[in-house]
C-alpha cells in the first residue's frame, strides 16, 4: 500500500512541474464586479483551483462523517434503550447484544 502511495505521489509531483514548466507565462487574473486584477503565470490558476477542490471535497467529507457519526450514535442509543426495555420486561428467549455490532452475533 506504500508503494501505490508513493508512485501516486511521484506521478502527481511529476505532472505538476509538467503542467509548470509548461504554462509559465502571465495571465491577468480578475474578478469582473471588483476591481481585482492580478497578474500569475497560468499554472497558479490550475493549481488553486486543485486547492480549492481538494479543499471542498475535505469539508464535504467532514461534514458527511459528523452526521454519519450522529446517526451511528443515535441508533446506538435506541438500541440500548429496547434492550433496557426488554430486560424490564422479563423476555429471556431474546439475544441481546453485548458489544457495539447492533445485536449481531459473534460467531
Amino acid at each position: 500500500m506504500r508503494f501505490i502511495f508513493y508512485a501516486g505521489f511521484i506521478f502527481f509531483t511529476c505532472f505538476c512541474i509538467i503542467v509548470a514548466v509548461s504554462n509559465g507565462d502571465n495571465v491577468t487574473f480578475s474578478l469582473f464586479p471588483l476591481p481585482v486584477l492580478v497578474d500569475l503565470p497560468a499554472y497558479m490558476l490550475v493549481f488553486m483551483g486543485i486547492l480549492i477542490g481538494l479543499g471542498g471535497g475535505w469539508l464535504v467529507s467532514i461534514y458527511s462523517g459528523i452526521r454519519h457519526a450522529r446517526r451511528h450514535r443515535l441508533a446506538d442509543k435506541k438500541i440500548k434503550e429496547l434492550e433496557n426495555k426488554l430486560k424490564s420486561m422479563g423476555v429471556s428467549n431474546i439475544e441481546l447484544s453485548n458489544d457495539k455490532k447492533h445485536g449481531k452475533s459473534t460467531s
